[in-house]
């Protein structure tokens, strides 16, 4: 199974859209003890209304620690999942959405992998 970057399911675009903030925060800060998975992962799959808001805020500090090239890349990559929500990040997500969104996460990691040893 390959990412689907089609879609507008919004468990699987919040996945997608965790994958990308946890990789700006690793650029931003690469020699960092806890990521934004160890601290978030659960929450923001089954609560991401709560903690989605948190993680944006967040990235914005961590895109300011980029030079122009990653941060404009990983901004667009935001912009265009952000773009793929057509309603409200929910406020809880029962398991088949939280598989759904784990679905996600480890799409968008492999196709980071994948570009990297392509």
């Amino acid at each position: 199974v390959k990412l689907n970057d089609t879609t507008n399911n919004t468990p699987y675009l919040l996945g997608r859209l965790f994958s990308v903030l946890e990789a700006v925060q690793a650029a931003a800060n690469p020699s960092i003890n806890a990521t934004i998975r160890d601290r978030y992962f659960n929450a923001a799959s089954a609560t991401p209304a709560n903690v989605f808001p948190l993680l944006l805020n967040l990235a914005q500090k961590h895109l300011a620690k980029l030079d122009k090239g990653h941060k404009n890349r990983y901004d667009k990559q935001i912009t265009e999942i952000c773009g793929k929500i057509e309603e409200e990040i929910p406020k809880r997500m029962n398991l088949q959405d939280q598989s759904t969104f784990q679905l996600g996460y480890y799409h968008e990691t492999q196709k980071r992998y994948t570009k990297k040893e392509g």
